[in-house]
């Protein structure tokens, strides 16, 4: 699944980003912190159209106690 679609689905599950620019060039990947009912997690910036490791999308989702199998696309995937 691509970074944008994962995106979507969050924001339609109730979830909200902080986008935070950082000082120090050369730090590492970029982040977004997830944010929804009370917990957060970090989701690397990615573009809109790479895709994001199924494993990543589990965690996120496990993280802020959504069900990771409800995630659009093949269900045989994850």
């Amino acid at each position: 699944m691509d970074g944008e679609t994962f995106r979507s689905w969050l924001a339609e599950h109730g979830c909200r980003f902080d986008h935070k620019t950082r000082r120090e060039r050369g730090t590492g990947h970029g982040v977004v912190t997830v944010h929804r009912e009370g917990r957060s997690t970090i989701l690397p910036l990615l573009g809109s159209r790479q895709a994001i490791d199924a494993g990543v999308a589990r965690e996120i989702c496990e993280a802020l106690n959504l069900d990771w199998s409800d995630l659009p696309g093949p269900k045989s995937r994850l």
